[in-house]
This record gives C-alpha cells, sequence and structure tokens, in this order.
C-alpha cells in the first residue's frame, strides 16, 4: 500500500486534466503559505509553484463576481478558485481510484461530487466523512482479480480504511458496497467525495 497507484489510460485524457491539476496545486500552496505571495524563506515550495504560475495567481487574484466562492474567510485574503477545475481533478482521480481498486471503467458522470475543506465540518460531519461502512454480505462484488477482490479474499479489503498515498499530502478511501463512493483528502485540508450511483 506504500506506492503511487497508476492505471493506463489515454495519453491525450492524461494531459488533458494537467491544467486543471497545476491550477488546483497553485491553490492549495497559497492557501498553506497563507498569501497568493509567499515569502521563499518559509514557503520555499510555495513561492517556488506559484512565481512559475503567475497566469494562476492573476486569476485567483482578480477573480470575476459571482465566482463561486470554496476558500471564504482566509487572513490575510480570499480566494475564489474555479470550481470546475478543482470538480474536474477530483472526479479524475475518482475515477483512477475506482478502476484501480475495482477494474470497473467509471466513464459516465458520477451522481455526486462534493468537496470543502476538512475544517468546515463539525464534528458530526467529521466523524461520518473519517468512516468507511462495510457490509459483510456484499450485494455487488468487485471486478474478479481486482486488487479490491483480492483483499477481500485475504482478509485484507480496505473498506472502512483508508489508503495513504502520501503522508498528510493525499489519502482516499473507497466503498462498493452500493454506490461506488471515493472520498480523499489532499493535504489534510480539502476533503472530497464523489459517488456513482448503481
Amino acid at each position: 500500500m506504500d506506492y503511487l497507484p497508476q492505471v493506463t489510460i489515454c495519453k491525450p485524457c492524461n494531459s488533458g486534466f494537467s491544467p486543471d491539476e497545476n491550477y488546483l496545486l497553485c491553490v492549495l500552496h497559497a492557501i498553506m503559505a497563507g498569501s497568493l505571495y509567499p515569502d521563499p524563506a518559509t514557503h520555499p515550495e510555495a513561492a517556488s509553484i506559484l512565481r512559475s504560475n503567475r497566469q494562476v495567481v492573476r486569476s485567483l487574484k482578480n477573480g470575476p463576481d459571482g465566482q463561486f466562492l470554496l476558500f471564504d474567510n482566509l487572513q490575510p485574503f480570499t480566494l475564489y478558485p474555479d470550481f470546475d477545475k478543482v470538480r474536474n481533478v477530483i472526479i479524475k482521480n475518482a475515477r483512477g481510484h475506482a478502476y484501480h481498486e475495482t477494474g470497473e471503467p467509471l466513464l459516465e458522470e458520477p451522481d455526486h461530487v462534493a468537496f470543502t475543506p476538512l475544517d468546515r465540518l463539525n464534528p458530526e460531519q467529521r466523524s461520518g466523512f473519517e468512516a468507511v461502512g462495510f457490509n459483510p454480505e456484499l450485494s455487488v462484488w468487485p471486478e474478479v482479480g481486482s486488487r479490491m477482490m483480492v483483499h477481500l479474499l485475504d482478509d485484507k479489503t480496505i473498506v472502512g480504511g483508508w489508503i495513504t498515498v502520501e503522508a498528510d499530502r493525499y489519502r482516499y478511501s473507497m466503498d462498493w458496497t452500493g454506490a461506488i463512493t471515493v472520498k480523499t483528502v489532499i493535504w489534510e485540508y480539502l476533503a472530497t467525495e464523489t459517488r456513482w450511483e448503481r
């Protein structure tokens, strides 16, 4: 479980997400540093990323009126990230995790996509988000030969737990006992949930 999950994908699809992934990376760096222009001495990685992506910095600084407000009440600044760019990355990652774990490609649009900073969740919401249910009498078994099937037969199923891809940077969980639900936490800051109903 300590390796980066990989799935086969066509090159145009993969490269098509790069601008949105880069955009989200800039957003997260700005949030963690607390500035669109972080001090290189205290936040060298954020300063380097944001300096090399001035067009993203300008778009975040001059967000149009009425743009979806995702991260408000930040000090000393407020960010207005593009909802669709963030959503695109979340869905792309969720599709990859679902395919990697179950062998089922989910090419249709998800029925539900939600994301919010973890600290916006009250204790009850946080507990519900962190918990992933497990029904021992599965209504739908994962694809034969998939990682999820191997885990299930070896009593090492990941349902009910989280897979840490990189500590404090990225983790995900997956539940396929009813709907296919993929949850992720990015930088222990952004909580996401993507669901495909069956």
